[in-house]
């Protein structure tokens, strides 16, 4: 499955487009989910955040323990000049687009991508998504309570979120 920019949420692409820096920040050559977890808990008033403040957690104490995972994984020598994208990876965009449908949005939006890092079940970003309680059925439940019943149907959706 080829996923086009156009198909992303605006907070969305820059989620995307912050984890691809943060791979060069690190030195690392694969985009992985840790990297693409940690984006969007930095966005800032990112739906992530937002999700997580519903639950009762703040997002730097998950920031923290991504940055600890990112700082001791394997670094190139020079900053690399390519980025591959892991299975992972892929597989979290592919999940993202999957729960984008399901909810019968017409854009993949942060929250779809923060769905999808949850439901991984290998990798650091699962074990500490979990360590911490976090799972599938508290985003969405969180989610109603942000959204509403909004739907992303354009790539500006989640700043209507809570707005009406």
């Amino acid at each position: 499955m080829v996923l086009r920019p156009d198909q992303f949420t605006e907070q969305a692409q820059e989620v995307l487009h912050n984890s691809q820096d943060l791979v060069r920040k690190y030195n690392h050559s694969q985009w992985d989910v840790e990297h693409i977890l940690l984006a969007l808990l930095q966005l800032e008033n990112g739906t992530p955040t937002e999700i997580l403040g519903e639950i009762g957690i703040q997002a730097e104490i998950i920031n923290a323990k991504l940055d600890q995972v990112l700082s001791s994984a394997p670094k190139v020598a020079d900053n690399a000049t390519q980025i591959y994208a892991t299975p992972r990876a892929t597989r979290l965009l592919e999940d993202a687009k999957t729960e984008a449908d399901r909810l019968k949005d017409d854009f993949i939006g942060a929250e779809h991508l923060f769905i999808a890092a949850a439901m991984e079940s290998q990798g650091d970003a699962s074990r500490i998504l979990k360590d911490h309680g976090i799972d599938q059925e508290k985003i969405y439940q969180a989610l109603v309570e942000i959204r509403g019943n909004h739907r992303v149907d354009d790539p500006r959706a989640e700043s209507h979120y809570r707005s009406l």
